[in-house]
């Protein structure tokens, strides 16, 4: 009996993770961890889940696996990094503690721990992966449907009712956008992210793989089906040029492995149709690939011109897309300036600055800010989101970009761990891609959509609280385990 309610009080606190993870920054919970930005109500969860499940299943002798010793390595290197900092001279920055600065960094890096620990090692059977599919599910039509209604309502009315701003304020601490969804998210960046780091990545997968966790149908399509098509809408509707690019990214990855197999295919059939004449054989099969190589890049250069041509037109900050003006000497800056992009190109020089100086092991977890007084370049000045957060701000800069954090931050000790890290879960995903189960291999595509998702995301956004990475990459460790009870 206790064992059964310790099982039941498992998948309800699992339940519950996930059906609030689209929330990230609640206004209760900001008051609770004295956070302005990051603040879900996921993590409160997480931590009942941690002391209900994962601190007895330690205890009991529980396993993690493999991947997560090159995840803990990377960990530990951070920690070791921001004890080094303590050797530094940090330059001060407006009062800033430094040390209550270096801790809520760790802490964020704690919750990040929590959320992939816990979900690399309780979905560890192809019953608790359905069940976490149909949670993604469930949870990304609420994000659907909600982003849904404030898209409508602005073209409609072009302001939101106030029922709707009432709702809001209950979940976010941050406006609703003129022109852009942001779903449950504190802003349309961080919907779009949330949307490429766990949801669109599970639905395109399963779309991929003609796999459905329910049995629901709507002419023909599948639940999975429908919340892609919807989702890919609502991430246009956000306009996050980084979450576009994202998804840009797993599609081009798609293409490019229908192109490979389109290729393969064309191969084989044209030597066997001119088995025996070797020199008609090479000749064709070099026409007709080239052909399709051709065709595809032609395809690809299409798709990603009319996706910037739709964004200049909606977007006012994309209408200087095809304006490029050469004859400048700051050229590159200038014109990311004109796509209101400036500001994040001199913060990530800013990084590179830090990182010049500090090499091996950074200048420690949240302490890069404090050095951009002295390594922002000379055209950061001109900026004036920069100098607003200069000289009329109390915060601390921050370089907007998980990679440039990495280095700046944890060193090439870290960044390379942390790559390691990556680069064994993309030899897991494809491993598990290859599985002839159908949730598995559509657990090993989504991964690698994930990390193709990442490759971009990770120049937007440098937070480590942010719950989705960790929870998508998470559930691509546990395909390992999975595949391991099913084989045996």
């Amino acid at each position: 009996m206790i064992a059964k309610a310790w099982r039941v009080s498992q998948s309800l606190l699992w339940g519950a993770i996930f059906l609030v993870l689209p929330v990230s920054s609640m206004p209760l919970v900001v008051r609770l961890v004295h956070s302005d930005t990051v603040a879900a109500p996921a993590g409160l969860f997480l931590l009942l889940f941690i002391l209900v499940w994962f601190v007895p299943y330690i205890f009991m002798g529980g396993r993690l696996p493999g991947v997560v010793r090159i995840f803990l390595a990377f960990c530990l290197a951070a920690v070791f990094a921001t004890f080094l900092s303590v050797f530094l001279e940090i330059p001060p920055f407006k009062g800033i503690s430094i040390s209550l600065n270096a801790l809520n960094a760790l802490l964020t890096l704690a919750v990040g721990i929590g959320f992939y620990l816990t979900t690399a090692t309780w979905v560890d059977e192809p019953g608790k992966l359905k069940f976490t599919f149909k949670l993604i599910n469930w949870a990304g039509a609420a994000i659907v449907a909600w982003s849904a209604l404030q898209a409508i309502y602005w073209a409609r009315d072009n302001r939101y009712p106030e029922w709707m701003k009432t709702v809001h304020d209950l979940y976010s601490v941050g406006p609703l956008f003129r022109q852009r969804v942001s779903g449950f998210a504190l802003e349309p960046s961080w919907l779009a992210h949330q949307l490429n780091m766990l949801y669109l990545p599970y639905w395109l997968a399963a779309t991929v793989k003609r796999h459905s966790v329910h049995r629901f149908r709507l002419l023909g399509l599948s639940f999975e089906n429908v919340l892609l098509l919807a989702g890919a809408v609502i991430l246009w509707l956000s306009l996050s040029r980084v979450g576009l690019l994202g998804f840009l990214g797993m599609l081009a990855f798609l293409l490019v492995w229908v192109n490979l197999r389109a290729i393969h295919w064309a191969r084989a059939n044209i030597m066997r149709r001119y088995e025996g004449r070797f020199t008609q054989s090479k000749l064709a099969a070099r026409v007709i690939m080239s052909s399709i190589v051709i065709v595809f890049l032609v395809g690809y250069l299409l798709l990603v011109l009319g996706v910037g041509y739709g964004l200049s037109q909606v977007d006012p900050r994309m209408r200087a897309l095809f304006e490029f003006d050469l004859s400048r000497p700051d050229a590159v800056i200038y014109y990311a300036e004109r796509l209101t992009f400036a500001s994040r190109l001199v913060y990530w020089q800013a990084g590179m600055g830090v990182f010049d100086d500090h090499p091996w092991f950074g200048v420690g977890l949240g302490n890069a800010g404090f050095y951009f007084p002295q390594t922002l370049p000379a055209y950061a000045w001109k900026l004036v989101e920069v100098r607003d957060l200069m000289y009329r701000s109390d915060v601390l800069l921050n370089i907007k970009s998980l990679w440039v954090r990495l280095l700046a931050e944890t060193g090439i000790i870290g960044f390379s761990l942390f790559i390691g890290w990556l680069y064994h879960i993309a030899r897991q995903a494809i491993l598990t891609w290859r599985q002839a189960d159908k949730s598995l291999s559509t657990l090993g595509l989504m991964g690698i959509f994930v990390l193709i998702g990442l490759l971009f995301e990770a120049f937007s956004i440098d937070s480590f609280g942010l719950p989705y990475i960790w929870v998508a990459l998470g559930l691509v460790s546990s395909g390992g385990w999975i595949m391991l009870k099913s084989n045996s």
